[in-house]
């Protein structure tokens, strides 16, 4: 077979795998990729590099900028709190790189236990409480449900999809979390992504062209991806420009 060179093709002769709606992708285990298409889905080694070189690039160069003021002793309490900002930033950012290339070896092993969904989500939000009153949002919450997954790396998969509905939604917002039908479903009233950005959105370091104003290293959905990915978890995000965006889980997907 000859090499795939646009998503397009892709979507074509990997249907199965990758299966693309109106406004909506669907994420599925990548097992039954080629090797080539492996390679410049996920492994874009120029493009990799020069995303992390831009990410670290821009604080470092407004730290320096910093530094010089504050070696002048103008304002040096506050450029100080400048500083430390950036380097929270950079530090995050170097935390989710380590987090990607553990999750994404092969030797890496998800430890299942079962948990209680609904008692599970309520008790991880609470560390969410001070943005959520920030924007005065609300949750609306109606989950039911045992399953049986990793629970720290589910976790960090939720927190994602969560932090993401948070940052985007407006001011005096609501951010629905429900089951339905086998599926856990996390939907916002939010900015919403465009179709053209929605197929890439968990390539890392992407950035949606309408979210290049706020926050965000544009790796939060790429881990999702690959955690999601360990337990063979199949989801999907729809979402449509200023009308919001819904994640589905498909709980009924999850293999042990």
């Amino acid at each position: 077979m000859g090499l795939v060179t646009s998503w397009d093709e892709i979507i074509e002769k990997f249907r199965p795998l990758l299966f693309v709606t109106s406004n909506a992708v669907w994420f599925y285990p990548s097992s039954g990729l080629p090797d080539e298409i492996k390679q410049r889905l996920d492994d874009s080694k120029i493009f990799f590099v020069n995303a992390v070189a831009h990410e670290l690039f821009t604080p470092i160069t407004a730290m320096l900028g910093l530094v010089e003021i504050a070696k002048e002793g103008e304002n040096v309490q506050e450029n100080l709190l400048k500083i430390e900002k950036h380097l929270l930033r950079m530090q995050r950012i170097v935390e989710q790189l380590l987090l990607l290339s553990k999750i994404e070896r092969e030797d890496y092993i998800p430890t299942f236990a079962e948990i209680e969904l609904d008692l599970f989500i309520k008790t991880f939000l609470s560390e969410f409480e001070q943005r959520r009153k920030e924007k005065n949002l609300r949750f609306e919450i109606s989950v039911a449900g045992n399953i049986k997954v990793d629970p720290e790396a589910f976790k960090i998969a939720l927190r994602n999809f969560i932090s993401n509905s948070i940052k985007y939604s407006k001011n005096d917002g609501v951010i629905i979390i429900r089951t339905e039908n086998n599926f856990l479903i996390i939907e916002d009233r939010g900015v919403g992504i465009p179709e053209k950005d929605l197929k890439y959105v968990t390539s890392r370091f992407y950035r949606a062209s309408n979210a290049r104003n706020y926050s965000g290293s544009g790796l939060g959905l790429a881990i999702a991806k690959h955690l999601l990915r360990k337990f063979g978890i199949d989801w999907a995000i729809h979402s449509k420009v200023n009308l919001g965006t819904t994640v589905f889980i498909d709980l009924g997907s999850i293999k042990i």
